[in-house]
């Protein structure tokens, strides 16, 4: 004769790994998320080898027509960024000259770590990104993530193989920023996305002394403040003019993100270059 309890031992098993997961010590649940993340991370950056892979056999199905007018474009972009490049060069010896002169801190020296996106994790519940750079490569928790277009989030949890990435659309996601044509700073900070919906933000804290209107509508940019983001990175624009906040003394607005921001492919993370291993424990207490 079957049992009668037989039909409610998956229920059973069910509470009895819930209790464990939730008296479990902290150091172990650290360390079996952890441990889970790396054993899981060769799957899904097997897939997303995969995906580069069939790209590239793609591209080489082109005709040569197609490759020669690529080429050429290629080269226009190639010239137009190694003039920026020597702009950008000459700015940053006239913005040392200038701290030095002033007897300024100096910001600190980064290197580009560039890293492929592997997973995205775009929805009601999550706003990040898993890329195919960890540990290994020297990225640290809080570390900028940008491209071309801005900034696109921050480094919020490290591997040995991989990285989560949140993205500025994350509620969780807050920065000092600047409105166009302003230096007095606001606060930016996500306000999520949904599966039929553009990202975007939201910028708090300005004053209600400001122009509230603009003769085209100002881009959100990065203040510096901090030394973790540096300064004049693009992290949105605003849209549909400020409204007074709840308790009248500021405006609030809201910021529309990239449309394409959760569908980037590669991004560049700033790390900072450190002589002194315990600098890096002040610069990631520096990221919110």
């Amino acid at each position: 004769m079957a049992s009668p309890y037989r039909n409610f031992r998956p229920f059973f098993f069910g509470v009895f790994a819930v209790a464990v997961c939730w008296f479990a010590p902290a150091a172990l649940k650290r360390c079996s998320y952890e441990s889970f993340q790396d054993f899981s991370a060769p799957a899904f950056l097997a897939t997303s080898h995969a995906k580069d892979l069939a790209r590239y056999w793609g591209l080489r199905s082109r005709t040569k027509h197609e490759l020669i007018e690529a080429g050429r474009d290629a080269e226009r972009t190639a010239a137009t960024m190694q003039l920026e490049m020597q702009t950008a060069t000459a700015l940053r010896e006239e913005n040392r000259r200038l701290e030095k002169l002033l007897s300024l801190p100096s910001r600190p020296d980064v290197r580009t770590v560039v890293a492929r996106v592997a997973r995205r994790e775009v929805g009601l519940w999550w706003q990040q990104l898993v890329i195919r750079r960890g540990k290994a490569d020297g990225i640290r928790v809080g570390a900028p993530v940008v491209d071309a277009g801005g900034v696109v989030g921050r480094v919020r949890e490290v591997y040995h193989f991989t990285s989560v990435v949140e993205l500025i659309s994350s509620p969780s996601f807050r920065i000092s920023a600047y409105i166009e044509g302003s230096d007095y700073p606001v606060t930016f900070r996500g306000a999520g996305s949904g599966p039929f919906s553009s990202p975007f933000g939201m910028i708090r804290d300005i004053p209600s002394d400001f122009p509230a209107k603009f003769e085209r509508d100002p881009a959100i940019v990065t203040t510096g403040v901090g030394g973790v983001f540096p300064g004049g990175l693009r992290l949105g624009t605003m849209r549909g003019g400020m409204r007074p906040t709840d308790d009248g003394l500021f405006f609030e607005a809201r910021v529309a993100l990239r449309p394409g921001l959760a569908a980037v492919e590669e991004v560049a993370v700033l790390v900072p270059v450190k002589t002194d291993p315990t600098e890096y424990n002040e610069w990631e207490a520096a990221a919110p």
